[in-house]
């Protein structure tokens, strides 16, 4: 290729997360969320028998992740964060189908989200998740709402 020719850039990929991906998690999440996790809280969680995290990968550099927790037959988002300059082109969407496709057996999803973040909202009734109830002052500054996805009735699900 010539020097003014620029390589397509590679397509993302999902993985699992792994400790050394600790660093750019942390870094999607400063740039991504109001109140990031600490490395403290990000270390419990990828010590966890029950969770289950990925990073969505591009060119070497991670630019998304997600953190689910399993009990039995429910599911619960813990974290979702893409960085912004990668937003809008369905990468959270398929964060989403990848953890949820990693547990067949789940019935019901859980997440919380801000009141006042709509593009997420957006994102999630559009999965088929409903608001199904508020929880006072979650993040400190702010209300959550409560989504919940049924796995029998939404586009994850039969």
């Amino acid at each position: 290729m010539g020097p003014f020719v620029r390589e397509p850039e590679k397509e993302p990929f999902l993985r699992r997360m792994r400790l050394s991906d600790l660093g750019a998690a942390m870094e999607v999440d400063r740039r991504s969320l109001p109140k990031p996790w600490s490395e403290r809280i990000w270390r419990d969680e990828l010590d966890s028998p029950f969770g289950l995290y990925l990073v969505l990968e591009q060119d070497g550099r991670v630019i998304g992740q997600i953190g689910v927790r399993s009990v039995l037959d429910e599911l619960h988002i813990t974290t979702i964060a893409v960085l912004p300059e990668h937003r809008r082109r369905g990468h959270a969407r398929a964060l989403i189908g990848a953890a949820l496709a990693a547990y067949p057996d789940a019935r019901f999803v859980h997440l919380e989200v801000r009141p006042t973040n709509r593009t997420a909202r957006a994102l999630y009734a559009s999965l088929g998740f409903r608001e199904t109830g508020r929880r006072p002052r979650y993040y400190g500054d702010e209300d959550a709402l409560l989504m919940t996805l049924d796995l029998s009735e939404g586009p994850f699900g039969g």
